[in-house]
């Protein structure tokens, strides 16, 4: 019999096994993941609210299924927390501010209907930066989220409570978004897997939007398989969505064998053709930082993998891009609690939207005719290779107080610090991952990321859980 105490950093892969032979009661478990957010919530903020009388109800009903023989899936049973940004039907949806402070959607969103009808236990809403509005996760109206490995330092952001709430055995899994790296940004920091699906795969309906043409949804994990199941669920058409009405459908299975999937079947995952963008992308980056990325490639190389330099040059123009879209997509949606609500931004949210009102509509539409022609570009640059890896992030999370940074010698705002390596892939639109690589000289953990074609999520998947095997870098506790 498992440990009760060891439940909430067991991985679904084996808590589900666990739960479907009656080992584990989803009652036990569920209690267990809510004595520890009592625990520790208080000195991480993960949380807005936890939803503890429903999901103990609902544990409940999910116990007398299994044994019964109903048993639905790998999520059935299994405790799973929401950003909150996604509409949970009479459930006050906040997005981290005060103007939804008694917002209370009529409906569930997509994904969120789809993890019920999978099983799954909503165990409560997570903390962000304001309306997802950055990547610190320090919110002026519901506090800081702290990174469970440093409590001085940030969980990162816009997911970040989501991320810390997976890091530190809150939850077995978190669904969060990523506008230009919410998900992996995060997961970096907190030492976790962070991932970003192909634009159009994942339905944004009942999502509280930042940037409708960058957001995606994301998903946040401990594990490559335990990524691979919530997406396996979550991923499809929706005609709420017509975003997702274009998506191919997604063909991997990686519930027990991951590799038997018809398209991953067909690639070699120990023989990867691998593409690194060229220095002028990756510096600056932090020492430690460095020596990671490259021993981790060295590893890669050592198995069978092919690393190659890609010729891209324009990342800079990919960042433009997404900062014209994201002002004027942003701004349009506050437009009207901007001219009714101002005082209840924080000053920092309502210059940015301000400045985004002030975007000619001509120069919105340019960056979106340039964007079409880079990620033409970028796709005819990755010809020949399967993924395209980098950092996830330039530092290991920086201290809450902290604005500026210096690395080596060059002094970068935190805000681009962490985004500069990963908001090129929203533009672009294509499946990112960050999976932890190591420890930074701090004792901070450090994420890699990896980007693959559009709609090849099973590809990125297989190759990362092959990383995990290769190099043997995963999840850790903290020492909480």
């Amino acid at each position: 019999m498992m440990e009760k105490y060891e439940l909430p950093y067991l991985p679904i892969k084996e808590i589900s096994e666990a739960v479907k032979t009656c080992e584990i009661s989803p009652v036990d478990l569920t209690a267990s993941v809510i004595k520890r957010i009592k625990r520790l919530n208080g000195l991480l903020n993960a949380y807005i609210s936890v939803f503890e009388q429903s999901a103990i109800e609902v544990a409940t009903k999910a116990e007398k299924e299994i044994r019964a023989g109903g048993w639905l899936g790998p999520l059935h049973g299994v405790p799973i927390a929401l950003k909150d940004v996604f509409y949970v039907k009479n459930t006050i949806t906040t997005a981290g501010s005060p103007i939804l402070k008694d917002f209370i959607p009529k409906h569930d969103a997509s994904v969120v209907k789809m993890l019920r009808e999978a099983g799954a236990i909503l165990i409560g809403k997570t903390n962000l930066h304001e309306f997802a509005y950055g990547v610190t996760n320090v919110n002026p109206h519901f506090g800081a989220t702290k990174n469970p490995w440093n409590l001085d330092r940030i969980a990162g952001g816009s997911s970040g409570g989501s991320a810390a709430a997976v890091a530190s055995g809150m939850c077995f899994a978190s669904l969060g978004t990523d506008t230009g790296g919410s998900t992996r940004i995060p997961a970096a920091l907190c030492g976790i897997i962070g991932f970003k699906p192909t634009y159009g795969l994942v339905s944004k309906h009942g999502v509280f939007p930042l940037a409708w043409s960058l957001d995606h949804v994301g998903i946040l994990a401990r594990s490559v398989w335990d990524i691979g199941i919530l997406l396996e669920t979550i991923a499809g058409p929706d005609p709420a969505d017509i975003t997702t009405l274009i998506s191919k459908p997604f063909e991997a299975k990686l519930i027990s064998k991951p590799f038997e999937a018809k398209r991953i079947q067909n690639f070699n995952t120990r023989r990867l053709r691998v593409g690194v963008p060229n220095d002028k992308f990756l510096e600056p980056l932090q020492e430690d930082i460095n020596e990671l990325f490259w021993g981790s490639l060295k590893k890669l190389e050592d198995e069978g993998w092919q690393i190659h330099e890609i010729d891209f040059k324009h990342f800079e123009q990919l960042s433009a891009c997404r900062y014209i879209i994201l002002l004027t997509e942003a701004a349009s949606l506050h437009a009207r609690w901007l001219e009714t609500n101002p005082e209840l931004y924080s000053e920092e949210l309502r210059h940015k939207l301000m400045l985004g009102l002030l975007v000619p509509s001509d120069v919105y539409l340019k960056a979106q005719k340039v964007r079409k022609v880079l990620i033409r570009d970028f796709l005819r640059a990755m010809k020949g290779l399967d993924i395209v890896v980098c950092p996830t992030t330039s530092v290991a999370a920086p201290r809450i107080s902290e604005e500026k940074i210096l690395i080596n010698g060059k002094e970068l705002s935190v805000r681009l610090a962490l985004l500069r390596l990963t908001e090129p892939f929203n533009v672009l639109g294509l499946p990112a991952i960050s999976i932890p690589c190591g420890m930074s000289k701090d004792d901070l953990p450090v994420g890699l990321q990896m980007v693959s074609w559009p709609f090849y999520d099973d590809l990125l998947l297989a190759a990362a859980l092959t990383y995990e095997e290769i190099t043997g870098n995963g999840y850790r506790r903290p020492p909480l």
